[in-house]
């Protein structure tokens, strides 16, 4: 009992450092914006002779920018195994020991809190990878525009800069879509969390409490009973309603 309880506690640690970082993780991903980058990448190609300053501060913003991610990259896969090493290794060896059902439970939960805060990461990881791509193809493009005359630009060229700028304004829209469908999905992700909780609980009741075994079965029998009686006298009305139209 007492070994168990203390792997609970280590494990509980674990998930709210993961949450919390996961969560750093996501907000650094919906931050980043590629049009930002884009320009200040133009901006500094632009003032690569007259302000040595401004390049130096732009270069420490991106750098600061890329070592934060990668350490809180680093930080979350390392908790993400240092988690389901404890899980997989220690706890779950401790509940089949133990034989207790709410043991069991709790094992389950945090088997499902580290595979959805695994997906989180993934997916906020996939998010800022694809930002970071686009805007170094952005930058790309800008540079190769503005190092020629802008006097002489051709017309398809500016037609297709319109339409950039029309799909990455679509794609801000359905980032924004995406940010709040992943907030609601946390919110049900947290009440599942609480259903579960609620539910052990009540196992951990009718367990203690022998005789409220025997009322919930007979509950359950007379749930059934009035199942078959309701789809019996369906069933008959839609016989009758045949041989009616077609007797």
């Amino acid at each position: 009992m007492d070994e168990f309880d203390s792997l609970r506690r280590e494990a509980t640690k674990l998930e709210r450092h993961l949450e919390d970082r996961v969560a750093r993780y996501q907000q650094l991903a919906q931050k980043f914006n590629p049009n930002a980058a884009t320009l200040s990448a133009t901006a500094a190609a632009d003032t690569n002779t007259t302000n040595g300053s401004s390049i130096l501060d732009s270069m420490e913003t991106g750098t600061s920018s890329v070592e934060e991610e990668n350490s809180l990259q680093n930080e979350i896969q390392r908790t993400l195994s240092n988690l389901g090493d404890l899980i997989n290794h220690k706890l779950s060896p401790a509940a089949d020991r133990s034989s207790k059902s709410q043991h069991l439970l709790l094992v389950k939960r945090y088997r499902e809190i580290l595979f959805d805060l695994t997906g989180d990461f993934q997916k906020a990881s996939s998010t800022l990878q694809r930002k970071r791509e686009q805007a170094e193809l952005f930058s790309g493009s800008n540079g190769g525009i503005n190092g020629g005359d802008s006097s002489q630009q051709d017309p398809a060229m500016e037609a297709l800069l319109r339409e950039r700028s029309h799909i990455q304004n679509s794609m801000n829209a359905a980032n924004d879509v995406l940010g709040q469908a992943g907030d609601i999905y946390g919110d049900l992700r947290q009440q599942g969390m609480s259903l579960r909780g609620v539910s052990s609980k009540i196992l951990k009741i009718t367990s203690n409490v022998p005789g409220l075994n025997r009322v919930v079965e007979n509950i359950r029998r007379k749930r059934n009973m009035d199942d078959k009686v309701v789809a019996g006298v369906i069933a008959a009305c839609i016989l009758f309603t045949i041989w009616y139209l077609f007797g």
